[in-house]
C-alpha cells in the first residue's frame, strides 16, 4: 500500500507530525511518500505560505488578522486558487499513485481531494488535525475528507459544529518522533553531561523553526529569574537572534539554531518554555517535563485553546507577561515538578502507528 502524506513548512509542527507518521507507516510496511504541495504548486499558493512564515517570524501579534482573513477568503476552497493548480494536481497524483492520502495541514484538505472526487479516482482521503483544542483553522473541515483523526473530544465537537458527521471522526493520540519519552534521573544526568551543562536548573526556551516573537527579552527574563540556572535557547533559523545572544557573552545561555535532535534538550530540561504549538507542547508532555506556554507578544488564535488548557487541565503554566514568566521561573524546579502528575493524567504515550493502524483497518 502506498501512503501519501501531505504537509507544509507553514509551522514546523505539521512537519514533525508528518515525519512521525511517515516513520510509523514505513515500519508498518507501507510505501510512504511525504510531499509539500503548497510549496511545490502555483506561485499564488507559495506566496500564501511565505506570507504566513513572514508574519509568524516578525509580526506574530498580527497572526490573528491573518487567521480571520483566511477564514473569510477561504483560498484553499476558492476556484481562483483551484483552477491554476488542476493540471499540477493531475501530474502530482499520476507521479505518486497513492492508495491513500493523509493530510496533516488545514490548507491541504480541499484541492487535491476535490480533484479526486471530481475524477472519481477512488483514493481514500484522511486528515490528522494537529490542533488539540478549538478554535482552529476552518480549513480542517472539508467535504472531501473520508475520515478525521483528532486528539480530543473538544476538537471532535468543533468539527461537528462545522458540519462534519461525528461518525467520520476518530479519537487518537498525538504521533511523536522517537526520543520523546520520560527519562530516569540517571539518564537526565547523562544527557546533561553529554551537553556539558552546569549545575543548577535547566530551562529550555524553544523558539521553534522560525525563532519568532520576543525571544530575546524572554530569555533575558529567564536568566534574571533563575540566576543559578542554565538557559537552552533554540533560535531555529533566526540567525540574527543567535548573534544577538552570543554578544551577551553569558556562559549560562547555550544558543542553538535549528535542532534536529531537540528531544535531547527536552530530556535534559527541568522546564520547557514554548509558544502553544501542539507538537512542541506534546513533545514536552511525552517527556514528562513541565511546559510553560507563552502568549507574550501575541497569541495566535489556533493556539489559544491549548494555551487555556494548560491551566485548565493543570499540565503546565500559561503566561501572558514577562512578569508572570519571571514569577513562575523563580519558583524553581521543585514547584515545576508538581505538574508531573497532571501531565501523566492528561497525556498517555502511544505508538505513532496508532493512526497508521487505523488507516489499514479502513
Amino acid at each position: 500500500m502506498r501512503l501519501l502524506i501531505l504537509s507544509s513548512d507553514t509551522g514546523e509542527g505539521h512537519n514533525s507530525a508528518a515525519r512521525a507518521l511517515a516513520a510509523a507507516g514505513m515500519e508498518a510496511g507501507f510505501e510512504v511518500s511525504l510531499r509539500k504541495p503548497l510549496e511545490e504548486s502555483a506561485i499564488l499558493n507559495r506566496s500564501l505560505a511565505s506570507l504566513y512564515n513572514l508574519i509568524l517570524t516578525h509580526r506574530p501579534a498580527s497572526m490573528g488578522l491573518f487567521f480571520r482573513t483566511i477564514g473569510v477568503l477561504k483560498p484553499n476552497e476558492g476556484g481562483i486558487f483551484y483552477a491554476p493548480v488542476r493540471g499540477y494536481i493531475r501530474r502530482f497524483l499520476e507521479s505518486e499513485k497513492p492508495d491513500a492520502i493523509l493530510s496533516v495541514h488545514p490548507m491541504l484538505n480541499h484541492m487535491i481531494q476535490r480533484w479526486i472526487r471530481e475524477h472519481e479516482a477512488r483514493i481514500p482521503c484522511y486528515t490528522f488535525i494537529t490542533d488539540p483544542f478549538p478554535p482552529f483553522w476552518g480549513g480542517w473541515a472539508s467535504p472531501y475528507i473520508h475520515r478525521y483523526f483528532v486528539l480530543t473530544e473538544e476538537a471532535a465537537g468543533a468539527l461537528t459544529v462545522n458540519g462534519i458527521d461525528r461518525r467520520k471522526i476518530t479519537l487518537v493520540r498525538m504521533p511523536l518522533r522517537d526520543g520523546f519519552r520520560p527519562h530516569s534521573t540517571n539518564e537526565v544526568t547523562q544527557l546533561r553531561k553529554a551537553l556539558d551543562l552546569q549545575d543548577g536548573e535547566t530551562v529550555l526556551v524553544n523558539g521553534g523553526a522560525r525563532g519568532g516573537g520576543p525571544l530575546f527579552h524572554l530569555i533575558r527574563a529567564v536568566r534574571k529569574a533563575a540566576p543559578g540556572g542554565t538557559v537552552l535557547a533554540v533560535c531555529g533559523h533566526n540567525k540574527g537572534l543567535c548573534r544577538r545572544l552570543a554578544r551577551l557573552d553569558d556562559d549560562r545561555i547555550r544558543t542553538y539554531g535549528y535542532v534536529e535532535d531537540i528531544h535531547r534538550l527536552v530530556g535534559a530540561s527541568d522546564l520547557v518554555i514554548t509558544k502553544p504549538g501542539a507538537l512542541s507542547t506534546y513533545e514536552s508532555l511525552a517527556s514528562v517535563v513541565p511546559a510553560m506556554l507563552t502568549g507574550i507578544g501575541g497569541l495566535m488564535p489556533q493556539e489559544s485553546g491549548l494555551f487555556d488548557a494548560a491551566s485548565r487541565q493543570g499540565f503546565g503554566f500559561a503566561v501572558r507577561t514577562l512578569e508572570e514568566l519571571r514569577t513562575i521561573v523563580a519558583m524553581g524546579a521543585d514547584e515545576w515538578r508538581k505538574k508531573r502528575e497532571a501531565i501523566i493524567r492528561f497525556y498517555q504515550p502511544t505508538s505513532s502507528g496508532d493512526i497508521i493502524e487505523r488507516i489499514k483497518l479502513f
